[in-house]
């Protein structure tokens, strides 16, 4: 503050330089009690006087805040101070900030020895220079003192708090009653046993916020503000594993944003205000008249001028309407901002006896909002609250302005979300949401937001860029839709392999019967695919439950694929080596050993014990982007290029087939053309849609291909089953026999009989081939060529 001459002459000079014809707020007011001004930190006005004659004098009980006159003051007394109304327009504020005050170094011999306390800024916590040597507690401070702030404008030292180098969280919670008489304590040994970020614990975690909310619920003094405020800083610090661990299991991350907004709420102002800021976490708790409240209060983080990121080292400031109107949030280095409307009081039950609790948290990233998804947080995250009242549907909006930690990408860009953290979403896990916030788009490298309510509030970012934008809703319509139609046709395909199995079974052989039952096992995969992903694809309030449904979907869709191979296989072996090699029936019972047991170990691989919690991404129940990777694209990739293999082989036997058909015979050119066309098309269409060849869009999809691969995957993926369908029951000649015969029945005969002609021909036409090739099943008898 400026405690002397030197101080104010410069504040002077300052304001000649860049705003020489106006007057200028100077950071004082007597609001809290009349006649007593003090500056804007709640420290006391000093020796320095430099009022104007007959100043401060209150005009009609209004003049609160203090000004410093221009250099042309007409009245002829440049560069002095009065008093002034504080809803005044003005266009700068200037506030003086208190003096860094210093404990200075000092030895003292405690419980523990000798221990050395280094200087040490006032209103900050001091570590020894000694440490534990035990195993548990290695490397940990010995001892901690607070270095404590006095009104009077002094740093004195607190008592020092030791530990046993031994405890731990457990010890702690287990030993220790957390009293109004406690709380300090155990708030100091808390914040010294969390100093070791990197060692801490799923249970440690859940320790610490409950501790948190214990001492929070007894006790609220400043210092002990202090130790939380360095908690919940260690805490962040934490692996993002162990944090999502403790979420799941106890919502322990959510508990300490819990706890900080208590302590905001309840902590004893012996001044107007409480200030602390640590490395990731920030926090600013006031009292304002009612009047003051009306202007229409905020809040800005102005970064350090060195580039740090550290909101330790970024300057806080309050500003109300006024200021924002004068162009203060124009200002270059605004990180993050928060502003409440004006004239709250006519919206809220306010009392005009009573101040009114506002305070601020600001973090520095999202460690503490435990959702890993496929959104990031690309900015701060900044709060406003008004203590006891759940502010919500107001008239005006709340502004925030956010300006992005690292660059964003135009990609990235392109699907930015206003959002706040609703604790009591997904079932009390907590999530996003943009309910009630609007974007209002990009100016000066900074994004604006608007919410009619307050809370927690950032900004998301689309970091993988999906780029589908008004695409998104036609696709999950066509997928929905694709899916239902699916499930039908799969259920009306198998229905049709179990009503006409013993017919089947006796005219084809044990060819037909292991073909049958690869078609069957290869229908229920899909069908349990589409079943999983209808009912648990966005069921992501259970985080458990929804690693359950990505890990069945990843399950089952290698599980498809693995039986489209074993088709590949069958028609392989039907196609090229059905003349000369005969399939035993064992043959489906060991492939079914491969095709549903591969795709277990690849998920256990994948889902163990240390990696469960990173297998899925929390936006739907499907892989993360690195288990998707190697676990699923790979082996699916390796599956579709066997097959393609496979069917290039089939696509080069059938037409070479064709011209022996056609020599034997001696049809004629034009026919045997025609039928080769119509054939290689059935079977084309057939082994591509069994194939899995929809995948190839899928790459490109996830490559980040253009819409028209999303829309192509999305088609043909969910209409698969009903490709199933078709090629296997609606185009098969002997169920469209089998389904002829209900309509036959009851009817005369003679409408009913099938004209026997064609297949007869073709036949004979066999059976005259068999003789050149002899058949491969044990009777001699000839197998279709496709069941």
């Amino acid at each position: 503050m400026p405690k002397d001459q030197e101080t104010h002459d410069f504040i002077v000079r300052y304001r000649n330089q860049f705003y020489p014809n106006k007057d200028l707020w100077i950071g004082l007011n007597d609001i809290k009690t009349e006649g007593n001004f003090v500056w804007e930190d709640g420290t006391p006005l000093g020796n320095l006087n430099r009022w104007l004659p007959g100043q401060p004098n209150n005009v009609d009980n209004m003049q609160h805040c203090g000004v410093l006159t221009r250099e042309n003051n007409t009245g002829g007394y440049p560069n002095q101070w009065r008093d002034d109304d504080c809803s005044e327009a003005r266009g700068v504020i200037v506030i003086c900030e208190k003096d860094i005050l210093f404990c200075e170094e000092e030895t003292l011999l405690t419980d523990a020895g000798q221990i050395l306390f280094p200087r040490t800024e006032g209103g900050t916590f001091s570590y020894s220079k000694q440490l534990c040597q035990s195993t548990s507690g290695s490397g940990r401070p010995l001892v901690t003192r607070f270095c404590r702030l006095t009104t009077s404008g002094v740093a004195v030292w607190n008592s020092p708090v030791s530990l046993t180098c031994g405890i731990n969280l457990q010890n702690l919670s287990q030993t220790t009653n957390v009293t109004e008489e406690t709380a300090l304590t155990v708030a100091t040994k808390l914040q010294l046993i969390t100093l070791q970020a990197e060692t801490l614990s799923t249970d440690d975690i859940i320790i610490t916020s409950q501790l948190l909310q214990e001492i929070t619920n007894v006790s609220a003094t400043k210092q002990i503000g202090e130790s939380i405020l360095t908690v919940a800083d260690n805490t962040m610090k934490v692996n993002e594993t162990v944090l999502l661990k403790s979420h799941i299991k106890d919502r322990a991350p959510a508990r300490v944003l819990q706890a900080l907004e208590m302590f905001a709420d309840r902590v004893d102002l012996s001044t107007d205000r409480f200030t602390s800021k640590r490395q990731d976490v920030a926090l600013q708790a006031a009292d304002v008249s009612v009047q003051e409240f009306d202007q229409g209060q905020g809040l800005a983080l102005f970064l350090n001028e060195n580039g740090s990121s550290s909101l330790s080292e970024g300057r806080l400031f309050s500003f109300t309407k006024e200021d924002e109107r004068e162009g203060f949030l124009q200002t270059a280095d605004i990180d993050v901002s928060i502003s409440l409307p004006a004239n709250l009081s006519n919206v809220l039950p306010l009392d005009n006896t009573t101040d009114v609790r506002v305070s601020y948290i600001l973090y520095n990233d999202d460690s503490l909002f435990v959702q890993p998804s496929q959104d990031a947080v690309r900015t701060r995250i900044i709060s406003g609250r008004i203590a006891g009242m759940q502010v919500k549907n107001l008239p005006e909006p709340v502004v925030i302005t956010f300006a992005p930690r690292k660059e964003v990408s135009d990609e990235e860009g392109k699907v930015v979300r206003c959002v706040f953290w609703d604790f009591d979403a997904e079932a009390g896990q907590g999530t996003w949401s943009s309910d009630g916030c609007m974007s209002q788009g990009k100016a000066n490298g900074r994004y604006t937001c608007t919410c009619n309510h307050l809370t927690n509030f950032a900004v998301l970012f689309d970091v993988h860029g999906s780029g589908f934008g008004e695409h998104e809703r036609p696709l999950e319509a066509i997928t929905y839709v694709g899916s239902i139609v699916s499930i039908i046709a799969l259920v009306l395909t198998l229905l049709s392999f179990i009503i006409t199995r013993k017919q089947r079974q006796s005219a084809r052989g044990p060819h037909a019967r292991n073909q049958r039952l690869v078609l069957i096992n290869l229908c229920v995969a899909l069908l349990a695919i589409l079943i999983t992903f209808l009912a648990g694809i966005d069921q992501t309030a259970s985080p458990v439950g929804c690693t359950a449904v990505a890990a069945l979907l990843h399950y089952f869709l290698l599980a498809a694929l693995m039986w489209m191979a074993v088709e590949a296989v069958m028609i392989f072996l039907a196609a090229v080596m059905v003349f000369g090699h005969y399939v035993s029936e064992s043959f489906v019972y060991k492939a079914a050993v491969v095709a549903w047991g591969f795709p277990l170990l690849a998920i256990l691989s994948t889902v163990g014990p240390s990696s469960f919690y990173e297998y899925k991404m929390s936006k739907y129940c499907w892989l993360a982007h690195l288990p998707m990777s190697y676990a699923f694209l790979l082996p699916a990739g390796l599956i579709l290029m066997f097959n393609m293999i496979v069917f290039s082989i089939v696509m080069y036997k059938l037409a070479k087939r064709e011209k022996v058909q056609k020599t034997l015979t001696g049809t004629k050119e034009e026919d045997v053309d025609k039928q080769w066309i119509l054939g290689q098309l059935r079977r084309a269409f057939s082994i591509m849609s069994l194939f899995g060849l929809t995948w190839v869009f899928g790459f490109f999809v996830i490559s980040g291909g253009q819409p028209a691969f999303a829309y192509l995957f999305c088609t043909f993926n969910t209409l698969q089953g009903l490709f199933v369908f078709i090629f296997h029951c609606v185009l098969r000649e002997d169920m469209r026999k089998w389904l002829k015969s209900f309509d036959c029945k009851g009817k005369n005969e003679n409408n009913c009989v099938v004209d026997e002609s064609k297949s007869s021909s073709a036949a004979a036409e066999l059976m005259q081939f068999k003789r050149v090739h002899p058949g491969n099943s044990p009777d001699g008898s000839f197998e279709e060529l496709a069941e």
